[in-house]
Order: structure tokens, then sequence, then C-alpha cells
């Protein structure tokens, strides 16, 4: 299931905490993985259902081809948050360049 079908699923409802999880399914098959394109739509779709005081946590696995790309993509789409009504930060360990890296958006 990809990350845009998940919040598809919610789609009708308020959302207080989503999490996707980009890159690949740890075991799985390493040739389906997340893409920049479909994971902004998720985003997108949960940013306009996520109720007040709710929260986005992201998880991007950034080891595989494409991985940095969608880095990109989801700091490139926080940023442009508004200040006004989001708290966007990440949070990256400096001596493991390929670790994952969680990203969370809270919806004031």
């Amino acid at each position: 299931m990809s990350s845009s079908s998940i919040f598809a699923i919610v789609k009708w409802r308020k959302l207080f905490k989503g999490i996707p999880l980009l890159g690949y399914l740890p075991g799985g098959d390493k040739e389906i993985i997340t893409r920049s394109e479909t994971t902004l739509l998720a985003l997108e779709a949960a940013k306009r259902i996520l109720i007040p005081g709710g929260l986005i946590s992201i998880v991007v696995y950034i080891g595989h081809p494409g991985g940095r790309e969608e880095l990109e993509a989801v700091e490139t789409f926080a940023a442009r948050l508004s200040v006004e009504n989001w708290i966007c930060c990440k949070l990256q360990m400096l001596n493991r360049p390929c670790a994952p890296i969680p990203i969370f958006l809270f919806r004031r």
C-alpha cells in the first residue's frame, strides 16, 4: 500500500496523527520504494485533514536510490508551510550519514 493510498483511506475523517515511512520495507523487496511524487500527494492530503494539535511524523530512509531526492522534496514541502500554522523540524544523526531522518510537522 502506498503512502498516498494510506491517506486516501481516511479521506473523510479528521486526522490527529499520520506516520508515513518512506523508502522500502525492511526485509522486503528493495525494488518497491516510495517516490517523491506520491509522497507529496500523501502529505498534501494529510495536511488537509490534520486537526489543530495534530502531528505528521515522517521517517525518511535515504540509503536507497531516490532516497535523498525524496528527503529534499519533504524538506521543501515542510519549509513552505506557514509558520503561523505549523511547527516543522527534523532530527538528523551527525555521525551516521545514511541513518533514517525523522521529520515532524505539528499543526498549531
